[in-house]
């Protein structure tokens, strides 16, 4: 299959505005919520930010593995398009470091079937824990955005508020 730069642009954008969304609302407050009580692992991280202890830790990978195993096959591939993305330069400078004197058309070729196996065989190739990574890094720095050391009725919009932001193409 040949990706082009509008069919990646198009995947990405889906799982922003889908699969993105999904993921922050029940982060932050939980599968059967009305969008008014935070949730603890929220809370949590937020309060620790990127020193996480062990069990908050545990629990927070738990939760993404529970989420990306609830996925479907087309969300799941938004989210593999995602982390390709984000790992971008780190995977051409490994492949970089791998490959011989190509010509640039055989770089290319090469290299485009380095990204495909990756989104193809995830849990072969290492995108899959990758990803996950990922994902424990962006909820980080999404729980980060917020001073909740009062919370009020203003909280949650607050939070819908800067979900747009990163659900959002620009972002």
């Amino acid at each position: 299959m040949f990706i082009t730069e509008e069919v990646n642009l198009a995947t990405v954008a889906y799982f922003k505005k889908i699969v993105l969304r999904k993921l922050f609302m029940e982060f932050s407050f939980g599968l059967q919520s009305n969008n008014r009580v935070i949730t603890d692992l929220f809370e949590n991280v937020n309060y620790y930010g990127f020193d996480l202890p062990y069990d908050i830790e545990l629990a927070l990978l738990e939760r993404l593995q529970q989420f990306k195993n609830n996925l479907d096959k087309e969300e799941l591939t938004a989210l593999f398009f995602w982390c390709v993305n984000r790992k971008y330069i780190c995977y051409l400078e490994n492949f970089l470091g791998d490959c011989d004197n190509y010509s640039e058309q055989k770089f290319d070729e090469e290299f485009g079937r380095s990204l495909a196996y990756k989104i193809y065989e995830p849990c072969a190739s290492g995108l899959e824990e990758d990803t996950i990574d990922e994902l424990q890094l962006l909820l980080c720095n999404f729980a980060s955005e917020f001073d909740l050391s009062l919370v009020d009725e203003y909280t949650c919009q607050e939070i819908l508020e800067v979900m747009e932001i990163y659900c959002s193409a620009i972002h």
